[in-house]
């Protein structure tokens, strides 16, 4: 993986370096150099993947383990034509 690859990763994870950087145990001068190395440690590669298989696993829990499906009869009335709704503004003149 390289340092543009990872630096995509840690955005989309919306991570940033001084994160990795504590992460990793690693001073933020020791990351950033790894800007002029073909490829980035494989101790790196391991977090950032890591990071991403925890992000998406957060990100795709169902949440709504008891939603249940199909329509809810007081969200989906028809025939409400609104009639016992106060907004208030029926007499602006009337005090309470």
């Amino acid at each position: 993986m390289t340092y543009k690859e990872f630096l995509e990763i840690l955005e989309e994870l919306e991570l940033d370096l001084d994160l990795a950087a504590e992460a990793l145990d690693l001073e933020l001068p020791e990351i950033e150099a790894w800007e002029n190395e073909e490829e980035i440690p494989k101790s790196a590669e391991k977090w950032i993947k890591k990071q991403k298989v925890e992000f998406a696993a957060l990100n795709n829990s169902n949440e709504d383990n008891d939603f249940e499906d199909g329509e809810d009869e007081n969200l989906n009335n028809d025939d409400d034509d609104g009639d016992d709704l106060d907004f208030g503004d029926k007499e602006e003149g009337e005090k309470k």
